[in-house]
Parts: structure tokens; C-alpha cells; sequence
């Protein structure tokens, strides 16, 4: 895995999709990365080529290669307004995100999933996201990387009233909990970003599924 690489990044202004966005165009490896996005991105860079997120749904217009594609995308059932349209949202952006990683020659796709996620849940947020997974699983990648977090830690604009008081309560107390109790602890935008990272420069080949204790300890690497 030596050689140049383009990213593609879909999500690159949410909370993960901007720490990873940071941490690759500071690697020499990665020559451009490719970003649709809505709203500015959080940083410029020589590396970056952005455009419209709505070219993401004509993947025909988008005439490059990439290497490696960082699913980082993730809506919430009161911005979609409502189950049936979360559902629909996220399943459509996962169809084609897998239209453009095929047209684009995508090796390699990491994948920002959610801890908890079957099919079977009665939680309808897990249960979606569970077929999201499944979506991006029926490809057959060089490698495919999937991140399962805990409560993630981040400064995001939307943030349901639980998860703001889940948040201020975790904070002081997060390294002694991701060391006492590794599977369930909450865990720092950056460390997904950064154990996304580490397994892109890695460069292993196959299926991988990264639950909460896994991504800590990649991002200590």
C-alpha cells in the first residue's frame, strides 16, 4: 500500500468526517481527497477537491479514481422528520455511495456504523442502520472496514437534549472509562477519525468489523 492514494470523504463537515479530513491531507500518502459537501468545509487545502453533495447522486459526472472511500454520512430521525424518512435517507445515500465507490474503483471503504446496530432491534435507528451495513457489505472490497462507536464525544450543532447531558457527564471522566470499561465507553470524534487512519495505512485486505474497545485501542497507535 505504498502507493499515491485518493480519498473520497461522504460526511466530511460531520463530526468524524472532520477530524479525518484533517488528519489526511497532513499524510503524504494521500495526493487528493475528494469531498461533496453541503456547507464549507471546516479547513482548505491544496488536497481537497469539494464540490456540490448533490453530484454525489450523478456519479456518471464524476470523472476520477479513487482508492479509498470513508463513509462518514449519518442523518437523525427528527432532521429526515420522521422514521420512514430517516430510513429512506439512509438508505438511498448508501446506494449511492456504493454507485460511486464501483465507479470510481474503490479498493477500500471504512464504514461509520453505530454500536448495538441488527436487524432485529427494536430500536429503529439501530435497526436502519443495520441495513446500511448490509448495503455496503454485498460489495466485494479489497477491504472493508466497519466502525461500530459508543456515544461519540463531539461538538455538533445538532445534539438531542440526552445526549448533551450524556456528554457533559462522560467528558471528565473519559479516560478512566475507556480504560475500566473499553466495550461501552464513550469515545472522542478524533479517536474514530484516528483508528479509521490507522487501518487505512495499514493496508490489510478482508472484512472488518471494529467494535467500541477496538477503536480505542487504534487510536492510541
Amino acid at each position: 500500500m505504498g502507493q499515491k492514494r485518493h480519498a473520497f470523504i461522504l460526511g466530511a463537515t460531520g463530526a468524524v468526517g472532520q477530524q479525518l479530513l484533517r488528519r489526511l491531507v497532513e499524510r503524504d500518502r494521500f495526493v487528493k481527497v475528494h469531498a461533496p459537501t453541503r456547507r464549507e468545509l471546516p479547513i482548505q487545502n491544496k488536497k481537497i477537491v469539494s464540490y456540490p453533495f448533490e453530484a454525489l447522486f450523478r456519479p456518471w459526472e464524476l470523472e476520477f479514481s479513487v482508492t479509498d472511500f470513508f463513509y462518514c454520512f449519518g442523518s437523525t430521525m427528527a432532521s429526515a422528520g420522521g422514521v420512514d424518512e430517516f430510513r429512506r435517507m439512509e438508505l438511498s445515500v448508501a446506494h449511492e455511495a456504493l454507485m460511486v465507490a464501483k465507479q470510481t474503483g474503490v479498493k477500500r471503504f471504512y464504514l461509520v456504523s453505530v454500536q448495538g446496530v441488527s436487524p432485529q432491534s427494536m430500536v429503529p435507528y439501530l435497526k436502519v442502520k443495520a441495513e446500511v451495513e448490509k448495503v455496503l457489505k454485498n460489495h466485494a472490497f479489497q477491504a472493508l472496514y466497519v466502525y461500530r462507536p459508543s456515544l461519540l464525544i463531539a461538538a455538533r450543532e445538532e445534539l438531542r437534549l440526552t445526549e448533551l447531558v450524556l456528554q457533559r457527564v462522560s467528558r471528565p471522566m473519559l479516560p478512566i472509562l475507556q480504560r475500566y470499561i473499553p466495550g461501552r465507553a464513550p469515545v472522542r470524534a478524533e479517536q474514530v477519525a484516528q483508528a479509521m487512519l490507522v487501518d487505512a495505512l495499514q493496508g490489510e485486505e478482508g472484512h472488518f468489523v471494529r467494535e467500541n474497545r477496538q477503536i480505542i485501542e487504534l487510536a492510541s497507535l
